[in-house]
């Protein structure tokens, strides 16, 4: 078949774009190679956690998203709570318990500049044809205030790199897929920030900095208790992945 025909040209060029608007893209994600792989067994645990407040604040390109606050919260409470360091609390209690000190983490989503929708009107192809890999980069930031005393942790970094389409993943890189990067990704920074404590003696005080804890009232746990009971839990919530956009 001759494609000099400029009619038979246009329709093969109308069936590629149709299929790759039916057709959605294959995405699978991995973290960045270049940053040391941390685990819960690596953290040190504690007789009594702290019970502490968790703020959070998520940025996008250094700006405030108040979108990716819940998520962002609902994350780091079941990734801390299952750490035995620190034990963090809804709050839905009928005797509200006194929280011992804060811990504030402020995450900074520096997005990729090359969009999915730049680049296929770039190319002028279906991202399932071209294929495109993603990054979003990560830099937090985290703070815990207990007895008139802050420690902080500051600089973690770590990448979310999304395959879409025809990208091949490197061999020998772990890859899940998309809906669970957010969840790992912030799972190493917040373990990555609390060994670095750790090691540093940065959190040694804790235990002596903490006042007694109020009444125990009925708290909606989270982390391995909520997986235990069929509730929600850091590896079943969707992600919030934000990609850059045109200003």
């Amino acid at each position: 078949m001759s494609f000099h025909n400029p009619i038979l040209h246009a329709i093969l060029i109308s069936f590629l774009v149709l299929a790759g608007c039916a057709a959605s893209p294959r995405a699978t994600s991995f973290l960045g190679a270049s940053f040391p792989k941390v685990g819960y067994n690596d953290v040190r645990k504690s007789v009594k956690p702290a019970k502490l407040k968790l703020v959070v604040e998520f940025q996008r390109n250094g700006e405030h998203f108040p979108k990716g606050d819940v998520p962002l919260r609902d994350y780091s409470a079941a990734i801390l709570n299952d750490t035995g360091v620190i034990s963090i609390s809804d709050v839905i209690t009928e005797s509200e318990e006194r929280e011992q000190g804060e811990i504030r983490i402020v995450l900074n989503n520096i997005a990729d500049t090359g969009t999915v929708a730049v680049e296929t009107s770039r190319s002028m192809l279906p991202l399932w044809m071209v294929g495109k890999t993603i990054t979003d980069a990560y830099e937090m930031s985290l703070f815990i205030t207990a007895g008139g005393k802050t420690v902080s942790r500051t600089g973690i970094h770590q990448a979310i790199h999304t395959a879409i389409g025809n990208m091949v993943v490197p061999s020998g890189i772990e890859s899940f897929p998309h809906n669970k990067a957010f969840g790992k990704m912030l799972e190493q920074m917040i373990l990555k920030a609390l060994v670095d404590l750790q090691k540093g003696g940065g959190l040694a005080w804790l235990s002596h900095a903490l006042p007694p804890a109020g009444p125990r009232g009925r708290v909606e746990a989270t982390g391995k208790a909520r997986m235990a009971t069929g509730g929600i839990s850091a590896a079943t919530l969707q992600p919030m992945v934000f990609v850059a956009a045109p200003r």
